[in-house]
C-alpha cells in the first residue's frame, strides 16, 4: 500500500511539473511561430517590434496590438503573451511594438497627444500594407483601455478589417471619476463621502488640466505626467464610435474597476457595427475578478503576482481568450 501511495505522490509530481512548463511557456512567444523583427518611423522616430505569424498558415490575420496607459514595451512585461499564443494556436499572427521610449523605441510616450497616438498605429498599420505586403483586409487592431480614444479613428483612417477593443475609455473626464468612485468604495467611504470626493477630484482636475493651472501639490505625478494628462484631459471618442463602420468585437469586464463597463458598453452598442458583450466575473483586462482585481500594476499583492504567473492562460475569464481568437478569425475569413 505505501509502494502505491509512493507512485501517487511521483505521479503527481509529475503532473505538477508539466503543468508550470505549460505555464511557462505560456509567457514564451510561441517556439513554432515565424517571428520577425521591424521597425518603423514615426515623426522622426524609430519604433521597434516584433511581428509573430502561425505556422502553415497562408495570409493569416494580423492583429496590431495598441496599448493601454503606462510605460509598457512590446508584450508588457510578457503580460500580453498568454492572449498572443492563444491566437497564434488559433492562426492568427500578431504585431505589437514598445512605446515611444520604452525598450527598443526612440521618443517619449508621455509627450504624446492621442492624436500622436493614432498617427502612431495608422503608420504601424500601413507598414505592414504596404511594406510587408499584408492585403488591409486581413490587418486588424486590438486594443487596450486607452486603446479607446485611438482604435475608432484609426480603424476608419486605414479601412482595417476588424478590430478588438477591451475595456475601452470614451471621455477622459468621466473615466477619471468613475475611477476615484471605485477606489473610494474599495476603501470603505459612504455613498455621499464617494460624491463629494468626486465632485471635488473632479473640481480640482478642470482646474489643473482644462483651465491651465500646475501641478502644485500633486504629489501623485510628474511634471511629464502631468503635461500628459493636460494634453489627453478633454478627449472623447464619442463620435468616432459612432461613426466607425469596421466590425468590433468590444468587451467589458463585469467588475471593471477603470471604465465604467455599462456606460461604454451602451454607447458602443448604438453602432451595428459592434458585437458587444459584458464579460461576468471580469476585470478591467478581462482577468478572473476573483483573484486579480486591481486598479493599478502597484496595487497587485505578491500573492496575486503569484497566482498570475502559475494560471498562466487560466488567468483570464473562462472562454474569453477562445471566444477572442474565434471571432478574429471569423470575421478576418
Amino acid at each position: 500500500m505505501k509502494r502505491y501511495a509512493a507512485w501517487g505522490v511521483l505521479a503527481l509530481l509529475v503532473a505538477l511539473v508539466f503543468a508550470g512548463l505549460d505555464t511557462i511557456r505560456a509567457f514564451e512567444v510561441p517556439d513554432n511561430a515565424a517571428v520577425s523583427e521591424h521597425v518603423f518611423t514615426v515623426q522622426g522616430h524609430h519604433l521597434a517590434g516584433t511581428l509573430v505569424l502561425p505556422p502553415k498558415v497562408d495570409a493569416p490575420p494580423i492583429v496590431l496590438i495598441v496599448h493601454g496607459d503606462g510605460p509598457q514595451d512590446r508584450w508588457s512585461d510578457s503580460t500580453y503573451l498568454p492572449l498572443v499564443n492563444a491566437l497564434v494556436a488559433r492562426g492568427t499572427g500578431v504585431f505589437s511594438w514598445d512605446k515611444p521610449g520604452i525598450g527598443q523605441s526612440e521618443g517619449d510616450w508621455l509627450a504624446q497627444s492621442m492624436a500622436d497616438r493614432i498617427k502612431e498605429a495608422v503608420t504601424a498599420f500601413e507598414y505592414l500594407r504596404d511594406q510587408q505586403g499584408f492585403a488591409h483586409t486581413t490587418l486588424g487592431f486590438l486594443g487596450f483601455s486607452q486603446a479607446g480614444w485611438v482604435v475608432p479613428k484609426v480603424t476608419t483612417d486605414t479601412g482595417a478589417g476588424y478590430a478588438v477593443l477591451i475595456g475601452p475609455a470614451v471621455n477622459w473626464r468621466r473615466q477619471g471619476a468613475y475611477y476615484t468612485s471605485k477606489r473610494l468604495e474599495s476603501a470603505g467611504h459612504t455613498f455621499g463621502e464617494i460624491e463629494q470626493a468626486v465632485a471635488d477630484n473632479l473640481a480640482e482636475n478642470d482646474r489643473i488640466f482644462r483651465d491651465g493651472s500646475v501641478c502644485a501639490g500633486r504629489d501623485d505625478m510628474s511634471a511629464a505626467r502631468c503635461a500628459f494628462v493636460r494634453r489627453n484631459y478633454g478627449v472623447d471618442a464619442t463620435e468616432d464610435v459612432l461613426a466607425m463602420t469596421t466590425p468590433t468585437l468590444v468587451l467589458m469586464g463585469a467588475d471593471d474597476l477603470n471604465v465604467y463597463p455599462s456606460e461604454t458598453a451602451e454607447l458602443y452598442a448604438k453602432n451595428p457595427h459592434h458585437d458587444v458583450r459584458i464579460v461576468p466575473q471580469a476585470t478591467h483586462s478581462l482577468l478572473r475578478a476573483q483573484h486579480f482585481n486591481f486598479q493599478t500594476p502597484a496595487d497587485w499583492t505578491a500573492l496575486a503576482g503569484l497566482r498570475f504567473l502559475l494560471s498562466g492562460s487560466r488567468a483570464y475569464a473562462p472562454v474569453v481568450l477562445d471566444e477572442i481568437s474565434r471571432w478574429v478569425a471569423t470575421r478576418a475569413q
